[in-house]
Parts: structure tokens; C-alpha cells; sequence
């Protein structure tokens, strides 16, 4: 017989249902098909036939009345909540196979490469006693119950290369898998109360997978994290948010679930965009989601742009604008992110930035204008074209990436210039984020931008050079925007 995982189907059959029988034995309900037939399956309270959701009921079967109980079913040591021997993740499917001599096999892999079936950890080629081996298919692609003339072609003409009928079967072929077999919702569906819903998606930074679990995971959030931490091998921490983004430097409140880190510094090394970046995910902020906006935005600058950029962090935005713009300058009010910042510039080759400060937004920008002003008044009457040293020192693009408070930082900007030394032809593009729940996002955010510049509460307050971009939708009618604009003269050069 076909053999899987060093065992024929047989023996694990056997097995498997020894271990049904053990537990039905304990719980009265479970039942069996009948005589093992190419159809037939065991149903058990960890083994239901799947509802419309695919998803198997664990409620019925009282092994998670509790917390308490769930730790006691499922703990297969001190370090794992996750027992991977449990009878749950025993699954026994059914797909189709190609059933062709060994010799074969290299040929008919790359016929049908994107037709065989990929499961973690599971042989997609399995060798029978006879010289013979057994290719399995993708169940999705080729079902079992489908017409075999209509299969995928690259099939059909995989099995007419080979011989024909002799040479090459189609077949159907048991595969019994286990924990290390399943996808990461497989396993969550298996071990997870029939009412409480797998969590679908989490951020990752680096080697920590970032999750916002529910009230609901509450008693299962341990579980969730092993299984990440199996499953997943570039993780090796498992966070879970407690707290709302907030506080002066734009942290939350987290709790370690799985791997290292406990109550300390969480450092972790991102790549991104080219470059790649230290930092430690408890102490600042970071969001991986928006790499391919900080890509956009790096991507609009060009090569004679002096840049300000006022809430660096570890500096994704300021250090791959460093390799094409004339000059960057970097702040934050974060003292840890500016020193990862600093570690980050001189780790990736190419990166130089032109100043880094640890200030107030509001202090950095009147500081950079003061600078700006000082090495004017010494070059007298040199231009731009001819003193380098003077363009570096004129920013033209000034970023604030914070979509939560970038808007308050805006005031900063009210008669901060002055007309003589730095004239409307040269006053900077500022380059603002921010939230609007408003189901006309553009003019809501641009109205609240000239507000805030001391305008009126109108977005053509701002001027004729204004440009929005839709970032991503956060929530359900909120979407997070970017707003560019060439800072207006009124505002610029108000009286204060």
C-alpha cells in the first residue's frame, strides 16, 4: 500500500481509529461509517464533516468548557500549550494522484508543478513497494469528484505523455495528516470553540508577528501564539496589542504571548524597501502595512530636494531619501528611535544623512529655519547654483508621517519664515498624513490642514498646488490620507 510519513495507510488508519475508539470510549456519540471503504470516514467530536465554514465543532464535545480545561487538554509541556499528538488534528483526506513508474516521476513533477499538492511537511511524491510511485494532486485545481476531462490541461497532457493507461494512472489516494501537515487556521479550527472565530490576518515586524486578538480569544490566546510560533518559522515572538496607540510617541501596550521578549525591549531588524532596519517594536512606533506608501512618498522626491523630515523614527522614509535627495535632515521626539536611527544610517551602506536632532517637531523646524538663515547672511550674495553648501541647507519637502497627530503639528508652521531670506518661490511642500472619516476624505482633510494653518476651514485655503492620495482604508469609512501642499504665503509669514 501507499506509505506516508514512513507508514503505510493502513497502519495509520489502524491508528487512528484505535485513537477514536479510546476517546469514544470516554465520551458516548462518536460513531463510525462502516467498513473501511475507499469512501469511508470516522467521525468523532474532533472530527465532525466540515459545516459550510469548512470549520469542525469542538463545542459539542466539552474538551473546552473552560480555560482551565483547554490548558489541560491541549499542554503537552511547561513551554507549548499545543499538544501535537492531539487526536484533533488527525485528518484523513482524499485527493487525486498520478500513479506512474519512478523513473517517470522528474518528468511528470515539472508537467505538473503547479497542480500537486503543497502541504507543509508532507511529500508531495510518495513511493509504493512496487518501483512505483504516487504524485499528488492539488485538491483545489483537481477534485476528486470533478470530471477527469476537465481536468487542468497540463494534467491531462502529463498523463498522455507518459504511456497511457499502462504507464500512468489516475488514481485516488488517502492521505491521513496531522499537526505538523495543517495550515495555521487548520490547526486554530481544530483546537478553537466552534464560536469563536480563527483570527485572519496580523502585522509582522521582522521575527514578531503583531496580533489584535478579541475578547473572545481571550482563554485561547496562548494557543493561537504556539501555533504561530510552530507553524511560522521566521517567527520567533508572538505579541498581542492590550492598549490604544497613544502618548507622545505613538506606542501601545502589549503583552508577549509566545517566544522572547517578556516585559523588556522587543528588538527586532526589518528589511524594507532596500535597507533594513534595527529597532525595538515595544519602544516606538512602526507599522510594516505602510512600506509600500514610504516607498511612494520617497519615490516623488528628486535629486535636488532638501528633505525635513520631522517624525523619522528608525528612519524609513529618511534614510532611502538620503541615497537620491541633495540633503536629509531627521527628527524625533523619541530619544530610543533617534539612537536606532543613528545604528540604522551606519549599517546601511549609501545612507547619509546631513543632520539628526531629538527635539519637538515645532523646536526642530525653527531650528533648520535659524540655521538656514545664519549661513545666508555669511554667503551674502551667493545663489543656490553656486554654493551648495546654502542649497543643503534650504529644506523644499517637509514629511509628518504620524497619521494620528501630524495635523497638530501643522501650527508650527504659522510664522515661522520670513519673506526676505526665504521667498513664496522657495517656501517648502509639506507632506502631511492623516485620518478622516468624511465621505468626501480629500476635502475633509484639507480643510482640517488650513485650520490648523490659522486658514480658513476650507481645503482651497491651501492653494492651487495641493495633491491627495488615498493611503488605505484602517476601518470602515475611515481612510488614512496623504495631503501635499506648498505652504501658503498667509500662513508662512503670519504675524505670531
Amino acid at each position: 500500500r501507499p506509505k506516508v510519513g514512513g507508514m503505510s495507510t493502513t497502519a495509520v488508519r489502524v491508528g487512528l481509529v484505535a485513537a477514536v475508539r479510546a476517546i469514544r470510549a470516554g465520551r458516548p456519540g462518536v460513531r463510525a461509517s462502516g467498513p473501511e471503504t475507499r469512501s469511508s470516514t470516522i467521525l468523532s467530536p474532533c472530527h465532525r464533516r466540515p459545516r459550510r465554514d469548512s470549520r469542525p465543532s469542538s463545542a459539542a464535545s466539552g474538551w473546552f468548557a473552560s480555560a482551565s480545561a483547554s490548558s489541560a487538554a491541549v499542554a503537552a509541556s511547561p513551554a507549548s500549550p499545543v499538544d501535537r499528538n492531539d487526536p484533533r488534528f488527525a485528518t484523513e483526506v482524499e485527493v487525486l494522484a498520478v500513479r506512474a513508474p519512478r523513473s517517470a516521476v522528474g518528468g511528470l513533477m515539472a508537467k505538473l508543478r503547479r497542480h500537486t499538492l503543497a502541504r507543509p511537511r508532507l511529500n508531495r511524491v510518495q513511493h509504493l513497494d512496487d518501483d512505483h510511485s504516487l504524485v499528488l494532486l492539488d485538491a483545489a485545481s483537481c477534485p476528486v469528484d470533478g470530471d477527469r476531462d476537465a481536468l487542468p490541461p497540463n494534467v491531462l497532457d502529463a498523463l498522455a505523455s507518459c504511456g497511457g493507461t499502462h504507464e500512468c494512472q489516475l488514481v485516488t489516494h488517502r492521505v491521513i495528516l496531522g499537526y505538523d501537515d495543517l495550515e495555521v487556521d487548520e490547526c486554530l479550527r481544530r483546537v478553537l470553540p466552534a464560536d469563536v472565530t480563527v483570527p485572519r490576518g496580523f502585522e509582522t515586524a521582522g521575527r514578531i508577528a503583531h496580533l489584535n486578538l478579541r475578547d473572545e480569544h481571550e482563554p485561547w490566546k496562548r494557543v493561537i501564539a504556539a501555533v504561530l510560533i510552530d507553524k511560522l518559522p521566521q517567527i520567533e515572538t508572538v505579541v498581542n496589542k492590550t492598549g490604544e496607540t497613544g502618548g507622545p510617541f505613538r506606542t501601545f501596550a502589549m503583552e508577549v504571548l509566545a517566544g522572547r521578549g517578556g516585559d523588556g525591549p522587543l528588538e527586532t531588524t526589518v528589511s524594507e524597501n532596500g535597507l533594513v532596519y534595527d529597532m525595538d517594536f515595544r519602544g516606538m512606533y512602526w507599522n510594516s502595512r505602510l512600506g509600500t506608501e514610504r516607498a511612494r512618498l520617497v519615490d516623488s522626491f528628486d535629486e535636488n530636494d532638501v528633505v525635513l523630515d520631522l517624525c523619522c523614527g528608525v528612519g524609513p522614509i529618511a534614510l532611502p531619501a538620503s541615497k537620491k535627495c541633495l540633503a536629509v535632515y531627521a527628527n524625533d521626539l523619541n530619544p530610543a528611535a533617534v539612537a536606532y536611527l543613528e545604528r540604522n544610517a551606519r549599517r546601511n551602506k549609501g545612507t547619509s544623512l546631513a543632520g539628526v536632532t531629538n527635539l519637538d517637531a515645532g523646536e526642530c523646524l525653527r531650528m533648520r529655519i535659524a540655521e538656514f538663515e545664519t549661513v545666508a547672511r555669511t554667503r551674502g550674495e551667493s545663489t543656490f547654483d553656486e554654493d551648495e553648501d546654502l542649497a543643503r541647507t534650504r529644506f523644499t519637502r517637509v514629511v509628518m508621517n504620524l497619521p494620528q497627530g501630524s495635523l497638530e503639528l501643522l501650527p508650527c508652521f504659522v510664522g515661522a519664515f520670513d519673506r526676505e531670506t526665504w521667498p513664496p518661490e522657495f517656501l517648502p511642500v509639506v507632506d502631511v498624513y492623516a485620518f478622516s472619516k468624511s465621505d468626501d476624505p480629500e476635502a475633509d482633510a484639507g480643510a482640517n490642514c488650513a485650520k490648523e494653518l490659522g486658514l480658513e476651514e476650507d481645503a482651497a485655503a491651501l492653494g492651487d498646488v495641493v495633491g491627495y492620495r488615498r493611503v488605505r482604508l484602517v476601518a470602515p469609512g475611515k481612510h488614512m490620507m496623504l495631503v501635499s501642499f506648498k505652504l501658503p504665503e498667509r500662513a508662512a509669514y503670519a504675524e505670531r
